[in-house]
Protein backbone atom coordinates (compact mmCIF):
# COMPACT_ATOMS: atom_id res chain seq x y z
CA UNK A 1 0.00 0.00 0.00
CA UNK A 2 1.01 3.60 -0.52
CA UNK A 3 -0.38 7.02 0.28
CA UNK A 4 -2.13 8.72 -2.62
CA UNK A 5 -3.24 12.34 -2.32
CA UNK A 6 -6.60 13.15 -3.87
CA UNK A 7 -7.68 16.54 -5.21
CA UNK A 8 -9.52 18.84 -2.76
CA UNK A 9 -11.92 19.92 -5.53
CA UNK A 10 -14.20 17.88 -7.71
CA UNK A 11 -17.54 17.79 -9.52
CA UNK A 12 -20.91 16.85 -8.06
CA UNK A 13 -22.07 13.60 -9.60
CA UNK A 14 -25.32 12.82 -7.71
CA UNK A 15 -27.03 13.97 -4.50
CA UNK A 16 -30.02 13.75 -2.17
CA UNK A 17 -31.15 15.20 1.16
CA UNK A 18 -30.88 13.19 4.39
CA UNK A 19 -34.17 14.07 6.13
CA UNK A 20 -33.79 11.81 9.18
CA UNK A 21 -30.87 10.75 11.40
CA UNK A 22 -28.92 7.81 9.97
CA UNK A 23 -28.54 4.66 12.10
CA UNK A 24 -26.05 4.81 14.95
CA UNK A 25 -23.37 3.55 14.77
CA UNK A 26 -21.69 4.73 12.62
CA UNK A 27 -23.60 8.07 12.66
CA UNK A 28 -22.53 10.16 15.65
CA UNK A 29 -24.23 13.48 14.91
CA UNK A 30 -27.32 15.16 16.36
CA UNK A 31 -30.59 13.24 16.67
CA UNK A 32 -34.13 14.02 17.81
CA UNK A 33 -35.02 17.72 17.97
CA UNK A 34 -31.36 18.64 17.35
CA UNK A 35 -31.22 16.89 13.97
CA UNK A 36 -31.08 19.17 10.90
CA UNK A 37 -31.45 17.66 7.39
CA UNK A 38 -28.26 17.72 5.35
CA UNK A 39 -27.14 17.05 1.80
CA UNK A 40 -25.39 13.81 0.84
CA UNK A 41 -23.79 13.21 -2.50
CA UNK A 42 -21.07 11.73 -4.64
CA UNK A 43 -18.25 14.05 -5.64
CA UNK A 44 -16.02 12.94 -8.48
CA UNK A 45 -12.36 13.74 -7.77
CA UNK A 46 -10.64 13.89 -11.14
CA UNK A 47 -10.76 10.61 -13.01
CA UNK A 48 -9.75 8.71 -9.89
CA UNK A 49 -12.66 8.18 -7.51
CA UNK A 50 -16.18 9.18 -6.52
CA UNK A 51 -16.43 9.99 -2.81
CA UNK A 52 -19.69 9.58 -0.92
CA UNK A 53 -19.80 12.66 1.27
CA UNK A 54 -21.81 15.05 3.32
CA UNK A 55 -22.61 18.30 1.49
CA UNK A 56 -22.85 21.76 3.05
CA UNK A 57 -25.94 22.44 0.92
CA UNK A 58 -29.20 20.57 1.66
CA UNK A 59 -31.46 22.37 -0.85
CA UNK A 60 -31.62 20.20 -4.00
CA UNK A 61 -32.60 23.26 -6.07
CA UNK A 62 -29.21 24.84 -5.26
CA UNK A 63 -27.27 21.81 -6.57
CA UNK A 64 -26.63 20.64 -10.11
CA UNK A 65 -24.81 17.79 -11.81
CA UNK A 66 -21.24 18.75 -12.64
CA UNK A 67 -21.04 21.77 -10.34
CA UNK A 68 -17.62 22.37 -8.80
CA UNK A 69 -17.26 21.36 -5.14
CA UNK A 70 -14.47 21.97 -2.62
CA UNK A 71 -13.48 20.05 0.49
CA UNK A 72 -14.15 21.78 3.82
CA UNK A 73 -14.57 20.95 7.51
CA UNK A 74 -17.88 21.52 9.33
CA UNK A 75 -19.01 21.12 12.95
CA UNK A 76 -20.72 17.79 13.67
CA UNK A 77 -21.33 17.73 17.44
CA UNK A 78 -19.69 18.27 20.83
CA UNK A 79 -17.98 15.39 22.59
CA UNK A 80 -18.58 14.40 26.23
CA UNK A 81 -16.08 17.08 27.36
CA UNK A 82 -17.76 19.83 25.31
CA UNK A 83 -15.08 19.88 22.58
CA UNK A 84 -16.22 20.51 19.03
CA UNK A 85 -16.02 17.47 16.75
CA UNK A 86 -15.73 18.26 13.03
CA UNK A 87 -16.24 16.19 9.92
CA UNK A 88 -15.40 16.68 6.25
CA UNK A 89 -17.93 17.82 3.67
CA UNK A 90 -17.94 19.30 0.20
CA UNK A 91 -19.33 22.77 -0.53
CA UNK A 92 -20.32 24.40 -3.81
CA UNK A 93 -17.65 26.71 -5.27
CA UNK A 94 -19.06 30.14 -5.97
Amino acid sequence: MADHLLPRRGRLWAWTTQNFPPPSPPYAGPTGKDFVPFGVGYVELGDEVRVETRLTEANPDALSTGMEMALTLIPLRADEDGNEVVTFAFEPVA
